[in-house]
């Protein structure tokens, strides 16, 4: 999360710059300067465990760019911008026991590929930091993508003794922050849902065997304008490799579409995705049970919401949710059985909600 703030910060800084000599007049520094100013305020790039070696490293970087600076106007000057910045990141990476090749190596290339740029070569310097921190926030983002879908990089291993902690909460309210909030819609279209149909047909399926109907279909909706920070459109990229169903709703909305299918006896919803299949059951004191066939990083559950997550057949995870229904039940809590859109709606927001 600090990687990818702090990329963004980078290339929004720079490209400021940039388009201050080049666009001086354009709308778009309104746009770049809140940005610049959002980040700045989250400060959460300010948590390093590297401070002291950063710091001298900045100040390096800074000594050694005062002479490429004076001499900017000269073609090997963008070069040097590169090359500087490449061994800055992987000096950087190295003293915090990291290792990311992919920010050095898009540095290099883009003092390289700046000189096919027809501009001034103070310019082209300019630019070579835009690109360079571009790279910087693709590779938080992928860093984000890997921890949300289970595939948590070593440098984010904590034991699994603290399934609560804190930085799990920010990791969930940073994801709001960036995406917005998730709206519902429903899915009327015979053309989409024969898409979604299609998708989803082994999913369909093994419910229909474990004893669901399909109900509705679902768009989980964020602004187009989300994809300008980056996170939101490598997420979009990757859900569309992995063949998920993706339309625009009014030109301004992004749908991402998933089939919802509820049980015979009216006490989960099953939702399928490209993660895998996931059942809720609500309770009418609120309580909110939620099983996954597949991991999600040991993401801590919100209060009230009885979260489990392992990779497992949709069956199996079938059968131990109606167990742990079971289990709550003879507690005293009874299931609500809604099984309207907007029920349904409520439920999905309430277990992603920040909290």
């Amino acid at each position: 999360m600090s990687m990818f703030l702090f990329g963004l910060w980078f290339t929004m800084v720079f490209g400021e710059i940039l388009l201050e000599k080049r666009m001086p007049h354009s709308h778009w520094h309104v746009f770049l300067r809140l940005t610049i100013l959002i980040v700045t305020g989250l400060g959460l790039f300010r948590k390093d465990k590297t401070k002291g070696v950063g710091q001298m490293l900045w100040f390096a970087l800074c000594i050694c760019f005062i002479p490429v600076y004076y001499q900017r106007a000269h073609d090997w000057a963008p070069v040097a911008t590169g090359t500087l910045l490449a061994a800055f990141f992987w000096v950087y990476f190295k003293s915090a026991g990291r290792s990311y090749l992919f920010i050095p190596s898009c540095a290099l290339l883009a003092g390289v590929f700046s000189l096919q740029v027809p501009w001034p070569n103070g310019q082209r310097c300019m630019l070579t930091f835009v690109y360079t921190g571009l790279a910087v926030t693709i590779q938080g983002a992928w860093i984000i993508l890997r921890y949300l879908q289970g595939d948590r990089p070593p440098e984010l291993s904590e034991p699994a003794s603290a399934p609560n902690k804190s930085s799990d909460r920010e990791m969930v309210r940073f994801i709001h922050l960036i995406f917005g909030t998730i709206g519902h819609i429903q899915i009327f279209s015979h053309e989409l849902e024969q898409r979604i149909r299609k998708r989803y047909q082994s999913e369909i399926s093994q419910l229909t065997d474990l004893g669901f109907d399909y109900l509705f279909s679902d768009g989980e909706a964020f602004s187009l304008f989300r994809l300008a920070l980056i996170l939101p459109a490598l997420t979009v990229i990757h859900m569309r490799c992995n063949g998920e169903v993706i339309a625009l709703d009014d030109g301004t909305k992004l749908l991402v579409c998933y089939p919802v299918f509820i049980s015979r006896n009216k006490t989960a919803f099953g939702y399928a995705s490209g993660l895998g299949v996931k059942f809720y059951t609500a309770f009418q004191d609120g309580t909110l049970l939620v099983s996954k066939a597949y991991s999600d990083a040991n993401i801590p559950a919100a209060p009230m919401i009885v979260k489990f997550a392992e990779k497992a057949s949709i069956s199996e995870t079938w059968a131990k949710h109606q167990e742990r229904i079971a289990a709550l039940e003879a507690e005293g809590k009874c299931v609500d059985r809604q099984t309207s859109f907007q029920a349904y709606a409520e439920i999905s927001y309430k277990e992603t909600a920040p909290w």
